[in-house]
């Protein structure tokens, strides 16, 4: 095929940018939800958390095929360090924490509907898909929640897919964000 316009290139590119958005892993959307708890509560308390050890991260149901126990101590692998500014490990482990009233909980493909409270509550319901990975997170005291994101991406290769790590990093970081003035004076260098 022979493109002999710039509209015609024009209209190639855009067709080409929306169909490579909607395919593979990396086609996600993210949405932060607060409650009435602003993001800045969320950062302060994550950071009481985590000040004097990692913060205890658990997956409810099923993902990938695989049990919360072998994909926990993944997310949390993979979410270490993803807290800009702050020095946040986490861990699946609950021996391991000092603060194991603080928690971040993923749930993949979740139902629709599902809350961040039922999550906390250990009650989220899930619908398995091949296609989807839709994904809620919140960061949870007891059964309440201070903060969460909702994700959506086409499915992913597993646990080793670098797709995953990225996404989970992303979900993180979108949960607790700097505040506006923490961001500007990183740029101070």
């Amino acid at each position: 095929m022979r493109i002999t316009s710039k509209a015609g290139l024009a209209l190639l590119l855009a067709g080409s940018t929306i169909l490579a958005g909607c395919t593979g892993p990396g086609a996600t959307r993210i949405m932060r939800g607060g409650g009435s708890y602003p993001a800045e509560f969320a950062r302060d308390y994550l950071q009481y958390a985590g000040r004097e050890g990692p913060v205890l991260l658990q997956v409810q149901g099923d993902a990938f095929g695989k049990p919360p126990a072998e994909t926990a101590p993944r997310l949390a692998e993979m979410t270490t360090g993803a807290v800009f500014g702050l020095p946040i490990a986490f861990t699946a482990n609950r021996e391991a924490v000092s603060e194991p009233n603080w928690r971040v909980i993923f749930v993949f493909d979740n139902a629709a509907g599902a809350s961040d409270d039922a999550l906390c509550e250990g009650l989220a319901p899930q619908e398995m898909s091949d296609q989807t990975d839709n994904v809620i997170a919140a960061f949870c005291f007891r059964d309440r929640s201070y903060g969460y994101v909702r994700g959506y991406a086409r499915s992913f290769g597993g646990l080793d897919d670098p797709a995953l790590r990225d996404y989970a990093r992303q979900i993180v970081r979108e949960m607790f964000p700097p505040d506006r003035e923490e961001e500007l004076r990183s740029f101070d260098d």
